[in-house]
């Protein structure tokens, strides 16, 4: 689905593919053309035919169609901006006992290309900025009026913040983790610290990479960011930093966390291993002393005593007795 809105005026109306063309020519109106899961048809015809843009800024958006798409960059092509973002979308659960389980995050691909009157957005995912900034567009006309460049500034401005959100979710994943770790780790505790470790890590790739993007933006580089923009630009690449910060703080704290779990698991293993090498110790002089009186031969010690049953059984209890009051002495249980 392909959605044309062109600011003239004062105001916003949609155009047909037709009318795109004529416009396109006219250069006296802004225009937003969005590309929602569009067919390959309706790619050669905007992108190539009408718009000719570089076949490989062509290439590189029909990449977002896959699971992992490209990640961010901006390429200056003179007279326009090939930019791609990755918002960040995550599946969470209220359920408590298995939120952290089914915490995933995954991205995908917004890519665009900025003009001096026109900018295009396309992307294979319905994205919640896109109809954000459409609907203010709609409500204020002059929104749109203030150029492409501030319009593509707002649409990356409201993917940065979701990501609040999504950071703030792992947050309280890694709070009922440690919780877990500490108070009752199971099997599946490993499991869930590294799904953890892999989402902070997939926030982080595409933070970094779109951070120094940002940087690029608002900084005067490309002319076609006008200098009234760049302040928007720039505020958008603070928060952006603020949150890679945040993602480096949880990515040492799931280390931590990892490292925590191993120890505490170790530790458990330790006092397992600790219980049965005291058993078995206690046991082994018992065994040669039932050894010792079960062998087939015809003259043992006490063995034809009416009460020798007691007293070896006695014997081996005052063993295994003073055994386990050496083992107490020396503070080894």
């Amino acid at each position: 689905m392909v959605n044309i809105y062109q600011f003239l005026n004062g105001e916003i109306r949609k155009l047909t593919f037709k009318e795109l063309r004529a416009a396109i020519l006219d250069h006296t109106s802004i225009l937003w053309v969005d590309m929602d899961d569009p067919m390959e048809a309706e790619e050669e015809t905007l992108l190539v035919s009408m718009c000719d843009f570089h076949h490989l800024a062509v290439e590189d958006c029909q990449r977002g169609r896959g699971e992992e798409g490209h990640l961010p960059k901006v390429e200056d092509f003179g007279e326009y901006l090939f930019v791609i973002f990755n918002p960040v979308e995550g599946i969470a659960t209220n359920d408590q006992t298995d939120a952290i389980a089914r915490l995933e995050v995954t991205t995908s691909q917004l890519s665009a290309f900025l003009l001096k009157n026109m900018l295009v957005t396309h992307h294979y995912k319905p994205l919640r900025s896109i109809s954000y900034v459409a609907g203010l567009c709609s409500k204020n006309p002059q929104v749109m009026g203030r150029g492409p460049d501030y319009i593509f500034h707002m649409i990356i401005d409201d993917i940065v913040d979701n990501y609040t959100p999504m950071l703030d979710n792992l947050d309280d994943a890694i709070d009922r983790t440690e919780d877990e770790v500490f108070h009752q780790p199971t099997s599946d505790t490993m499991m869930r610290i590294l799904q953890l470790k892999r989402n902070i890590m997939t926030i982080r790739r595409v933070a970094v990479y779109q951070r120094e993007m940002l940087n690029r933006l608002s900084r005067g580089e490309f002319p076609l960011i006008t200098t009234d923009e760049m302040l928007y630009y720039r505020n958008v690449y603070d928060h952006l930093v603020r949150m890679t910060d945040m993602t480096d703080s949880y990515r040492d704290m799931v280390s931590s966390l990892l490292d925590a779990y191993l120890s505490v698991t170790s530790n458990r293993l330790n006092q397992v291993m600790k219980v049965l090498t005291i058993i078995s110790t206690i046991f082994l002089p018992l065994s040669v002393i039932t050894g010792f009186f079960g062998m087939n031969f015809t003259h043992l010690p006490i063995a034809t005593w009416e009460h020798g049953v007691l007293i070896t059984t006695i014997g081996m209890l005052i063993v295994a007795g003073g055994m386990l009051a050496f083992f107490r002495w020396n503070d080894w249980i």
